[in-house]
């Protein structure tokens, strides 16, 4: 239990790669706040970490749009538990549509939940983990899209996101708190939720130009297992405070233009 008596909070904790960092870090003895829209998902996810032997984790249906409600969920904590070990901002919402197409009131929602509030709650875990006094990660999930022009406001927001940690990491060079970046891309979660007709299209197209079957032996080159971006996050949090982790990038073997 080597997380033990140290608190998280991993936001999209309902499904993907939330759900199996929370699983992973449950099982290790971390105390866990689980945020995300589903109260029934949630109690799913806190229900395999008690099975795991973990301990019981706090479910929260938060609406993440909603300006510092996970900054205060995150006070909330800190004022609970005397330990504040690591905030993980997972949750996101894709619209991967041309800028020029799309409806602004799309910008609006991935902008509040894929950079508003992991700025908010960064700021507010700074805080906590000052005033707790030891040492905590700040850990921001963000997509590779990032790094594309091909995914209009979405790849503006992962861009946008990705700054913003390493403006954070110089801001924290006096502080025993490090912040790290992951920056998957090509694993299967349920962003596309979002996705439009084109996009998918676009996805089915590119699947079937590609040689090799993704049900093959092959296939696990084309789309990533979530499993591995979550044994990626305990990594971080696992390794000595005097590094910083700050930007790593996860993908399949494949690169097939998702």
């Amino acid at each position: 239990m080597e997380f033990s008596n140290k608190a998280a909070i991993v936001t999209g904790a309902s499904s993907g790669i939330g759900r199996l960092v929370a699983q992973q870090l449950g099982q290790a003895g971390m105390k866990l706040w689980l945020v995300g829209r589903s109260a029934t998902e949630l109690e799913k996810t806190a229900e395999a970490i008690a099975v795991s032997g973990g301990p019981s984790a706090h479910c929260v249906s938060l609406d993440l749009g909603v300006q510092g409600a996970l900054a205060a969920l995150v006070e909330e904590v800190a004022a609970s538990h005397p330990y504040l070990f690591a905030l993980i901002n997972n949750a996101g919402v894709m619209y991967p549509e041309p800028i020029i197409e799309s409806d602004p009131s799309r910008w609006h929602e991935m902008f509040a939940i894929n950079l508003m509030t992991p700025m908010e709650s960064c700021r507010a875990a700074v805080a906590a983990m000052r005033k707790h006094g030891q040492p905590g990660h700040l850990i921001n999930i963000s997509s590779i899209a990032g790094r594309d022009d091909a995914y209009g406001a979405y790849s503006v927001s992962k861009a946008a996101l990705n700054q913003m940690g390493r403006c954070l990491r110089k801001e924290l060079e006096g502080d025993d708190i490090r912040v790290t970046t992951i920056v998957p891309g090509g694993f299967a979660t349920n962003l596309v939720r979002g996705f439009g007709p084109q996009s998918l299209e676009r996805i089915q197209k590119n699947m079937a130009q590609s040689s090799i079957d993704p049900n093959g032996p092959e296939g696990r080159k084309l789309m990533g297992d979530p499993a591995l971006v979550a044994n990626l996050v305990k990594y971080v949090l696992e390794q000595p405070i005097e590094l910083n982790l700050e930007e790593i990038t996860i993908r399949p073997a494949i690169n097939l233009n998702l």
